[in-house]
């Protein structure tokens, strides 16, 4: 029996429908069956996914047979052909080499690091004095990922950085879902603030490779050193523009998400005082400082201690997913779960409107962190993830939840935060 059912709107209906307020679309399509068609062209037809099975059967089982397509297209205008938009052998690759950034005893290292970027933060803010906490937190995620990443300090560019890197990510997101897709070099208001938004963070990572050149010791144990280290198949240094391209990807990709899920969960912990009393519970007694630490105790000990931090970074996670859509295109014809699929099938998965699930999480727009008592294998595979799955899943994901975890601890410990 067919899993796949039409969309009883109208095309046109649909397509205003989701200009207008895509989340809300895709929620409203989420009761409707597990796999929805749009009853768009035939030689382009587009299904929304609302089942963790076929959202299994894409990203992990059948992963070989889809591409990114029009998502990287996009997003290779700004970033290039770095790991979010590399395809396939290429992006297997890329991955292989980048993945020791990430072993465990690098993320205890910059556990450390962003422990002193916080607090650092934490002692320039005052009580009682209004702050706009997406522009702080964006460049508190911008210096930690800037210094655990490239070894770099950015103090005074901080700010303009931290504005050309949400300049790119708002302008990339408006255009991936845009009907018609404009050349960058064509000279409209967005396309210019865009340009120039690229041209501010390339030219800090252009400085950035040329110092590390200089003074490779410095940057030896960093993402940077590492790339600088790197070899492709015929034994020749990566070249700068692939350097390039892997730096503007941890830019976008690896500080934005963090300093979202932050201001979620303050904002959420402001309207939910039982949370808040019990974090505050957990975190009022802990060293959270790095003055504080004891000897041979590190911040990633005091991480790995916070149980309850972690489930409120989990839920925030839950409801408001860093990428709240992933898009996949069949590059050949595909079966599935014993339904068929033509060649060029676009298919749109939404972590957000997944993770809102009534069905499986019960009340699921509600805050509730003690939903993550008995971990994740309470609920299916692919009914929550928050950093998608497969071989294109995050590779930084343990970075940002020990980041997110720890920012949160240290600014809940001193600051009670309020809309």
């Amino acid at each position: 029996m067919t899993r796949v059912v039409g969309i009883p709107s109208s095309r046109v209906a649909n397509f205003l429908s989701f200009q207008r307020d895509p989340l809300q679309f895709l929620i409203n399509a989420l009761p409707l069956g597990e796999m929805v068609s749009l009853r768009t062209s035939s030689f382009r037809p587009t299904f929304i996914v609302n089942s963790p099975a076929f959202v299994q059967e894409i990203l992990v089982h059948q992963e070989e047979r889809f591409r990114k397509g029009r998502s990287s297209n996009v997003l290779r205008r700004t970033i290039g052909d770095g790991l979010l938009t590399a395809e396939h052998e290429r992006h297997r690759q890329q991955k292989k080499y980048l993945t020791p950034v990430f072993y465990k005893e690098r993320i205890q290292a910059y556990a450390e690091v962003v422990m002193e970027e916080t607090e650092r933060l934490a002692d320039t803010l005052q009580e009682g004095v209004m702050v706009p906490m997406h522009d702080v937190m964006m460049q508190l995620t911008l210096g930690i990922i800037s210094r655990s990443m490239f070894k770099t300090e950015l103090h005074e560019a901080k700010t303009e950085l931290a504005q050309a890197v949400d300049d790119t990510i708002r302008l990339s997101a408006k255009t991936i879902f845009s009907p018609i897709i404009l050349p960058l070099a064509v000279p409209t208001p967005k396309n210019r603030k865009h340009l120039k938004a690229i041209r501010s963070l390339e030219d800090m990572i252009y400085d950035t490779i040329a110092e590390a050149r200089r003074n490779p010791e410095q940057y030896a144990d960093s993402l940077l050193g590492l790339l600088l280290d790197t070899r492709d198949d015929q034994g020749d240094p990566i070249p700068d523009v692939e350097i390039r391209d892997q730096m503007m990807t941890m830019l976008l990709a690896g500080h934005e998400t963090t300093a979202n899920a932050i201001v979620w969960a303050l904002y959420a912990l402001d309207r939910e005082r039982s949370v808040d009393e019990r974090l505050y519970e957990e975190i009022q007694d802990r060293p959270l400082t790095v003055r504080q630490m004891r000897e041979g105790q590190s911040a990633f000990d005091l991480y790995r201690g916070l149980a309850y931090t972690r489930q409120v970074i989990q839920e925030t996670l839950r409801l408001y997913p860093p990428a709240w859509a992933i898009l996949r295109e069949a590059e050949q014809p595909v079966e599935m779960l014993g339904d068929h699929f033509p060649a060029n099938s676009s298919f749109l998965i939404s972590p957000y409107a997944i993770h809102r699930n009534d069905r499986v999480f019960g009340d699921a727009a509600a805050f509730r962190p003690e939903r993550f008592d008995a971990g994740i294998s309470q609920w299916p595979r692919f009914a929550y993830f928050p950093f998608g799955g497969g071989a294109r899943g995050c590779i930084g994901s343990q970075f940002a939840l020990m980041e997110a975890g720890l920012i949160l601890a240290v600014l809940a410990r001193r600051f009670r935060f309020t809309s």
